[in-house]
């Protein structure tokens, strides 16, 4: 039997060498990338990012747990280019106060709480330099991650975070954002992203699924999206596009018409380099392209759908030049009908070259994407 002190020192190199847990926030971008891109804290040299985060979107068990480091990520914004390495000189604070993210002021000693406490820094960070986005991403790679000196204990509250870059006179590089999810104005009107880039294609310009509807993908409304960069319809020469959806596309097992959420289509067809499927295949429909080589298309959302049902949409065109499968892919659309979890859920401010008050008022409904280690 061993002794209790022993025990009891074994138990704690145990615990200590335990990997920390982390969760993604908001929840639904854990699979999916963000649909923005924010400018601090890498972008940008100089300035502040303040960032309410109200208590639904924060893990259930969080109250009583200690946030020991963060991590950012890059967009995937189609077109966006490799990032080389940067430096910056961070301040990282964290607090929790009883006000809703709607509630964010306008300047910095306002929306910072009594019980903010200093987590990191002053001191440099560098960021990994990191691969622009290809044609199999869904989510951008980790741009940077900051382990906090002074942890921070977890309260009851909305969770407020100042970070702060102090690399003064302003400079702004031409990359380095920070993938980011909004939703306008707080308005939760379900969610829409992009996922893949579209190069599948023999054409020189990529094959683009676009969603075009007014408004987000609400239960009762009409989901409608185009594709471009098929061959065009000109006389008797008709290019024909192809499109299917497929519900749960990031849990969906691969099956009877679907290799998985962007799993390469080369089992199919060797000559499907770099091209990759988005959506299960459960319904399909065919149409025309125009003189311009696009088809405007719609489909119908069930007003019974529920809220927070995933949906993937993707689209190909005809194309007879390839001699096994003739077909060239789109990239994906990843859906969630109804209800995205941020809405009026979280808020950010920007103060841009050492300000204290922000020339802009608070984003609503707008957070980088976080990876909180705790």
């Amino acid at each position: 039997m061993l002794h209790r002190s022993l025990a009891t020192a074994l138990l704690a190199l145990v615990l200590s060498a335990a990997p920390a847990q982390s969760v993604v926030v908001p929840s639904l971008c854990a699979a999916l990338p963000g649909n923005a891109a924010i400018s601090l804290p890498f972008r940008w040299s100089h300035g502040t990012l303040q960032v309410f985060v109200d208590p639904p979107m924060l893990p259930t068990n969080f109250v009583g747990q200690t946030v020991t480091g963060l991590w950012l990520r890059r967009p995937t914004l189609p077109g966006d280019v490799a990032y080389p390495a940067i430096t910056r000189t961070l301040t990282v604070r964290g607090g929790f106060t009883p006000n809703a993210a709607f509630q964010m002021a306008g300047t910095i000693a306002q929306n910072r709480p009594a019980n903010s406490i200093v987590l990191f820094g002053p001191a440099p960070v560098t960021t990994a330099a990191v691969s622009a986005p290809g044609p199999a991403t869904s989510v951008g790679a980790d741009l940077v991650h900051i382990v906090f000196t002074q942890p921070l204990p977890v309260v009851a509250g909305t969770l407020v975070l100042e970070i702060a870059t102090s690399d003064a006179p302003l400079q702004i590089s031409t990359d380095h954002w920070v993938d980011a999810v909004w939703q306008a104005d707080g308005a939760d009107q379900g969610y829409v992203v992009t996922v893949g880039d579209g190069s599948c294609t023999t054409r020189p310009e990529p094959a683009l699924l676009r969603w075009t509807a007014a408004q987000g993908p609400m239960a009762g409304t009409t989901a409608a999206f185009e594709i471009t960069g098929a061959p065009p319809t000109i006389g008797s020469s008709v290019g024909f596009v192809l499109c299917w959806v497929g519900t749960d596309p990031q849990t969906r097992p691969a099956g009877a018409g679907y290799l998985g959420f962007g799993a390469s289509l080369l089992p199919i067809d060797p000559g499907f380099v770099g091209c990759h499927q988005w959506a299960p295949f459960d319904v399909a429909w065919v149409g025309p392209t125009d003189a311009a080589g696009k088809f405007a298309t719609s489909l119908p959302i069930p007003g019974n759908a529920p809220l927070g049902t995933r949906l993937g949409l993707q689209a190909a065109w005809l194309d007879l030049s390839r001699p096994v499968l003739p077909l060239s892919f789109t990239n994906g659309l990843a859906v969630v009908v109804g209800a995205a979890g941020v809405g009026n859920r979280c808020s950010t401010m920007f103060f841009p070259a050492g300000t204290v008050t922000s020339p802009w008022p608070p984003f609503l409904g707008q957070m980088p994407v976080l990876r909180l280690e705790y």
